[in-house]
């Protein structure tokens, strides 16, 4: 395979999310620069220490993820999906190739998006007013919005295992299941901003604001022990039965029904927000840091300077 570097792919990149679908293996959809105005995006596959890539602009690119066989999708903020092949391309021109542009001309009028997760093989897209699309074939079908007591909530994430079974968390401080024709508002322990979820071997695992992580399915949920109430949770995912929760500053892991820092590196230059679960850990992505939690230890892939 004939790619770019770490510090190529990342140069006034910064990581809005990122994936694994396999071992070894590592997608990831950066914003270049700061031209709001005008959003320029470069999503890459990192095999074997080299990134393929590919650039797409005007558009916001917030949120990426794949499957196992070999499809990827990304999110743009005013609706747009790209699917590409992150397995059989070995050239950047074939990775390039093999894209295949899917736009909802719906959410110009409704809101923008914020996040795309594949579940049991649905494509599900969600955003900010709690409207919910799946791409079906080669077009985006509507399912009933979320809303708790005739207001639209702001989607933050998604988890679950088809379009008609999962649970989204919102902004607002609601999670709510959706069945496949109606939500159910979960009774949660704790009322703060919520900002991600994914599943665990039995239930969910939810963060947010306030160093709020919650598990639990249906109508019983348990809220564990923060270690310092005053963090804010961004990132969540598990591996092998040990949760891990991310805020700024760090990551923290549960011991119980409480929560305990990760030993990191001393003064290495690393940032944290994102978590994604995977075969072979738990990734981590944000700004200039990718990493890897594997048999409860961290493991640089690759990180640099904050961004400005």
């Amino acid at each position: 395979m004939s790619g770019i570097t770490d510090a190529e792919f990342l140069q006034d990149a910064f990581i809005q999310e990122g994936v694994s679908p396999a071992p070894g293996v590592v997608i990831a959809a950066c914003t270049v620069g700061d031209d709001e105005d005008a959003p320029k995006n470069r999503v890459g596959v990192r095999h074997d220490g080299e990134w393929l890539e590919f650039s797409l602009s005007n558009e916001a690119i917030l949120s990426v993820d794949a499957t196992p066989g070999g499809e990827a999708y990304v999110l743009g903020e005013n609706g747009t999906v790209v699917r590409f092949d992150w397995k059989t391309p070995k050239t950047r021109d074939e990775l390039r190739a093999s894209r295949k542009l899917f736009t909802n001309g719906a959410v110009h009028d409704k809101g923008p998006l914020r996040r795309l997760r594949v579940l049991g093989g649905d494509v599900l897209c969600a955003g900010s007013v709690g409207q919910v699309y799946w791409l079906r074939d080669e077009s985006f079908e509507p399912l009933p919005p979320l809303t708790v007591d005739g207001e639209a909530v702001t989607i933050e994430d998604l988890a679950g295992n088809s379009r008609e079974d999962f649970i989204a968390v919102a902004s607002d401080g609601y999670a709510a299941h959706f069945n496949g024709s109606t939500w159910q508002v979960l009774p949660l322990p704790i009322h703060t901003e919520l900002t991600a979820i994914c599943k665990l071997e039995q239930g969910y695992a939810i963060c947010g604001k306030s160093g709020a992580v919650m598990t639990g399915s249906g109508d019983e949920w348990s809220d564990l022990t923060p270690f310092d109430g005053d963090r804010d949770y961004w990132g969540i995912a598990s591996h092998q039965g040990t949760l891990y929760v991310a805020h700024l500053a760090g990551i923290d892991h549960a011991s119980g029904q409480a929560l305990r820092p990760l030993g990191l590196p001393k003064g290495a230059p690393l940032q944290f927000t994102v978590l994604r679960g995977a075969s072979d850990g738990v990734w981590s992505f944000a700004d200039h840091t990718i990493g890897r939690i594997h048999d409860g230890q961290w493991h640089t892939l690759t990180s640099g300077p904050r961004s400005p």
